[in-house]
């Protein structure tokens, strides 16, 4: 049965017009190309060479096969390309915020997944992604309001507002920004902690001095929506979540105060500097299609 390698020496030694050369340009000793190149006359049962002292002569056979050698070595290794597509992919384990994980990471990992095995980690708080990043068990991480840390490079990614979500019931078609004070009027539906959207709303408070009462407390953004759209108080939630909510039954309002928001930032480690600048530029540009 004829071999590729076989196929490689044959040509190799056309091409090089001797075995001596041929031998040189594919570091082997002459004498074992010229044991390959008999064997395969063998196995063929023709001559393919006419050896002269000036180098070697293709015979009619020799002319032939060597036609089909150059096409089955094409083909060899336009299958080999073909077949990279198959192999195993690199393995890319990225963790994020529940409300990241859900409305704004699939679009990034859509444009990953191609070249790239996807593991998605959803932990909810900040503190919990960083200590995934410190401990190597995730590779990149989407959190928000990191504090810089020397173990791990920072990136921000974007700037996002929070916005109020109240019962339609109880505004109406007012369009106008909501201040805080007249949101903290309402019954509040906010996250449990360990929560970030918790925690920044109740320090936001705290450094305003502003006082609220906490009415209800819920895991998930889309309780949250269910309680809210059913009358029973206003909650806080990131644009990317707010604008995700379709029923008739709550009134979407932005905040007054501009500074009611987040920064969503990547965070990694310095080696991973090349595949982190592909995974930025395609949150960029998803925040830029949305």
């Amino acid at each position: 049965m004829l071999k590729l390698i076989q196929l490689k020496y044959f040509v190799s030694t056309v091409e090089a017009g001797s075995v001596t050369t041929a031998a040189r340009n594919l570091f082997i000793s002459q004498p074992a190309l010229s044991k390959q190149l008999t064997q395969l006359e063998n196995e063929l049962n023709c001559e393919l060479f006419l050896r002269k002292t000036t180098g070697v002569e293709l015979t009619e056979a020799g002319k032939h096969f060597y036609e089909r050698s150059i096409d089955l070595l094409k083909a060899a290794d336009e299958l080999s390309a073909e077949m990279n597509q198959f192999a195993k992919k690199q393995t890319i384990r990225i963790g994020a915020l529940p409300s990241i994980g859900t409305h704004f990471l699939p679009a990034v990992v859509n444009r990953l997944r191609e070249e790239y095995k996807i593991e998605v980690l959803i932990k909810d708080t900040t503190e919990e992604l960083v200590r995934l990043v410190e401990n190597n068990q995730a590779d990149f991480v989407f959190a928000q309001d990191v504090v810089s840390n020397r173990n791990f490079v920072m990136e921000n990614i974007c700037w996002e507002p929070y916005d109020a979500i109240l019962p339609s019931s109880v505004n109406g078609n007012d369009q106008s920004a909501l201040s805080i004070a007249e949101f903290v009027g309402n019954q509040l539906i906010i996250h449990k902690h360990p929560c970030d959207i918790r925690s920044f709303f109740e320090n936001y408070c705290k450094k305003n001095k502003i006082e609220f009462e906490l009415g209800i407390e819920l895991e998930t953004n889309e309780s949250i929506v269910a309680f809210v759209s059913s009358g029973l108080g206003a909650s806080i939630m990131p644009r990317m979540v707010s604008r995700n909510v379709k029923t008739q039954a709550t009134l979407i309002k932005k905040f007054a105060d501009e500074q009611i928001g987040r920064s969503i930032d990547l965070l990694y480690k310095p080696s991973l500097k090349k595949l982190a600048k592909k995974i930025i530029a395609f949150s960029k540009e998803n925040i830029t299609e949305s």
